[in-house]
């Protein structure tokens, strides 16, 4: 192997940090300010659109899809474990818009995106 052999560049990192930290400031900002939260939530998703980048699907699940606000628990929503015959889904509901999102909790399935997934992971880059 070489000795000097560089190491590889990720495109967008200053971005991705960019995100993570707007995300991280919006977390705080949830229970103080849940307006403030959703103006944060909202620059992480028009960074990640202007550059092209793809958020993390943990970030993204806990974003409100309407207004953007950051999901905690008990905090800024609501969290209910709802079950029929076959399925468990796991209900979010944003106390900013009142809007829902449903995400599937079934025991026995992996519900995990492919992103997620081991088989996902091609290299990894440091």
């Amino acid at each position: 192997m070489n000795e000097k052999q560089k190491p590889k560049k990720v495109q967008g990192n200053d971005s991705f940090q960019r995100i993570n930290y707007l995300y991280q400031i919006s977390k705080m900002m949830a229970e103080k300010n849940p307006a403030l939260s959703s103006y944060y939530g909202n620059l992480v998703i028009n960074v990640a659109k202007k550059n092209v980048l793809k958020i993390h699907p943990e970030i993204k699940r806990q974003l409100c899809k309407k207004c953007r606000c950051v999901l905690v628990e008990n905090v800024t929503g609501k969290m209910k474990v709802k079950s029929s015959k076959k399925t468990k889904t796991i209900e979010w509901t944003c106390n900013t818009c009142n809007s829902k999102r449903y995400f599937p909790a079934n025991k026995g399935k992996d519900h995990r995106v492919w992103l997620e997934k081991p088989e996902a992971v091609v290299e990894v880059i440091s």
